[in-house]
């Protein structure tokens, strides 16, 4: 910390700016993904027969057919506060994207805030940001929530392609975060 305390406010501002490289490393992931694949991963189809934990929902499905879970989560809020369904697909597109910066955002926050300046690198402190929002996040609470299929109902490949967009996020967010941390 070169002799300053730590302001832990400070690094909330620091760990949601770093987390802006973050979801953009995730974006590149999944376009060398699909370039290599020969296709999105993300839009393969389910498992075919159903399982017991398809669903984990304690409040029932709450995504439309073909929706994300950062699509249904916008089209939520959108619903809440305006009173209505958002009409267009533009409208619909632009809250998915909110939320997934939003989120992505507030996850760098409290990464910057908690863990501070560490190393130049601090790889250990990606990868635990990367495997605990792709955990806590995406396996556990949209699926919870409803607006995520459990685990189950997505194919093996796809959950561990998921791993590494989120390991993406994670390394670039932390190593963008001490970036900001030295020049601040």
């Amino acid at each position: 910390m070169n002799g300053r305390e730590r302001n832990r406010w400070q690094g909330f501002v620091l760990g949601a700016a770093g987390a802006m490289a973050g979801v953009v490393a995730m974006r590149y992931y999944w376009r060398a993904v699909s370039a290599l694949a020969g296709g999105d991963p993300r839009a393969q189809a389910g498992n075919p027969e159903p399982h017991a934990l398809d669903s984990i929902a304690l409040f029932g499905d709450r995504r439309e057919e073909g929706e994300s879970s950062t699509a249904a989560m916008g089209r939520i809020a959108y619903r809440l506060i305006a009173g209505r369904e958002p009409e267009s697909p533009e409208t619909r597109a632009t809250l998915s994207y909110l939320v997934h910066w939003i989120y992505s955002m507030l996850m760098g926050g409290l990464y910057g805030a908690l863990r501070g300046v560490a190393g130049p690198v601090d790889s250990g402190g990606g990868v635990a940001l990367g495997l605990g929002v792709w955990f806590f996040g995406d396996e556990l609470a949209t699926p919870l929530l409803g607006v995520a299929g459990g685990p189950t109902s997505y194919p093996l490949a796809l959950h561990a392609h998921a791993v590494g967009a989120h390991l993406a996020y994670g390394l670039a967010t932390a190593a963008t975060t001490q970036v900001l941390h030295r020049l601040a």
